[in-house]
């Protein structure tokens, strides 16, 4: 099924580019963070959001932008979108084509371009295959025999070979866990409000399988993916290694309104085990184990909120939020606090990707991201700079400082930024060692 446009610039610097809204919304401004960038100097970094409803209808909200958003020439906070509204975005102006999920059930002409016949051309004709001598034929046939025989029986030869090696030495090789991984997991939470059902299995053939459900904010979901053999590896290394496969049944619980469920089945070659929490809280390694497979799914099938219910993604979003802005305010306290702002803010906005309307403080956090992400870089590359003079002066205490503080102020060993200072600050390092 071809993508819906719903948008499309009338007037601005991206006239005639039109736009599909995905059914998780997207974000529109001039940084290239955002899902739609329009270089528009009046444009604020993050502008404004583009969402759908639950009935499917398309709604615009801004940002906390500096210039506004209009829709039909008023400003707005949010409103629902109809065809053929303009919204207004500084210099830009967009026209709504399509104000639904799916658009609607018209197809232009042009949409259905089907090449027609006309009986004016001629059909194609085989090319005539030279003839080949029969003696040559007859040679060219043998020779073929003879690599087809050496193909089927030389691999027999050696496999004879290989059993009776292992007969002879005694030696049987069984490995438990020599097989396909096979897994099953289902989380559902429930209670007088909702029911919410999070649902994935992995089969034998690497195929991984995602259902949810949450019943109250009509959210669902169904997505399948091949998985990566590589990546299959390592989920198979570490679920063997997280003795799961040992662990014994665990009796369920009774809690007043609510109900919580977790079962876990995996099977790797001869091992299997299935282990069910009701109710209570988790064995460690159970849970380490859950959490093993959710993060499974979250870098496998990019799915990070779908995995809670509502009420649950709105309760992480905003600790993260408030935890995120409490840094931001100390970040001349520590040196990693800034990077830790960040980090809490990202999150943030993961648990909130799938709820609509975004609660009140979703604007500022978004400006606090990235101002704080503008912040943290200035600092690096100030420092990165100093660093670079003092080297370049053989001022190797001074550069060691330098370096030393980039790898506080960004803590990540998988960043760039850490990993580039750490390597040049182990070279300076060593020069200092051989000036003592």
């Amino acid at each position: 099924m071809s993508m819906v446009n719903h948008l499309q610039i009338i007037e601005g610097v991206d006239l005639g580019m039109q736009y599909s809204i995905p059914p998780e919304g997207a974000r529109l401004g001039r940084s290239s963070k955002n899902d739609i960038v329009i270089v528009d100097p009046l444009l604020s970094r993050h502008h404004c959001r583009l969402f759908f409803k639950s009935d499917n209808t398309l709604w615009v909200t801004d940002l906390g932008s500096a210039n506004q958003t209009l829709v039909n020439g008023k400003v707005i906070q949010e409103t629902a979108l109809n065809v053929g509204d303009i919204i207004t975005l500084g210099n830009t102006k967009i026209k709504v084509i399509n104000n639904t999920l799916k658009g609607t059930a018209e197809t232009t002409a042009a949409q259905q371009k089907v090449p027609v016949d006309l009986g004016l051309g001629k059909p194609a004709q085989s090319p005539t295959l030279p003839k080949i001598p029969s003696i040559f034929f007859l040679f060219l046939l043998a020779c073929i025999s003879t690599v087809v025989s050496v193909i089927i029986f030389f691999p027999q030869l050696q496999k004879k070979q290989n059993v009776e090696t292992t007969q002879e030495t005694g030696v049987k090789q069984e490995e438990e866990f020599a097989g396909p991984l096979s897994l099953t997991y289902e989380k559902v939470i429930a209670n007088t409000q909702n029911i919410f059902r999070f649902w994935l299995t992995l089969s034998t053939n690497g195929i991984v399988t995602v259902q949810m459900d949450d019943l109250a904010n009509n959210r669902h979901l169904n997505k399948q993916k091949k998985i990566d053999p590589e990546y299959l590896t390592r989920l198979v290394s570490s679920l063997r290694d997280s003795g799961f496969l040992t662990l014994e049944k665990v009796p369920p619980g009774i809690q007043k309104d609510s109900y919580e469920h977790y079962e876990i089945y995996i099977a790797i070659g001869k091992k299997a085990n299935r282990c069910k929490i009701v109710n209570r809280i988790e064995p460690p390694v159970f849970q380490s184990t859950r959490e093993t497979i959710e993060s499974f799914s979250k870098n496998e099938l990019g799915l990070w909120a779908i995995q809670y219910p509502t009420e649950k993604l709105i309760e992480m979003a905003e600790k993260a939020w408030l935890q995120g802005k409490k840094l931001y305010q100390e970040k001349t306290v520590k040196l990693e606090n800034l990077y830790e702002a960040i980090k809490n803010f990202k999150e943030a906005d993961w648990h909130l990707e799938t709820i609509e309307p975004k609660p009140d403080y979703y604007a500022e956090m978004l400006m606090l991201l990235s101002d704080a992400q503008t912040e943290l870089q200035n600092n690096y590359e100030q420092a990165n700079f100093r660093a670079y003079q003092a080297i370049r002066n053989n001022e190797w205490e001074k550069a060691a400082v330098e370096l030393r503080t980039i790898c506080e102020m960004i803590p990540d060993r998988s960043d760039e930024r850490h990993a580039d200072a750490r390597k040049k600050l182990l070279d300076v390092e060593k020069r200092q060692e051989r000036k003592k």
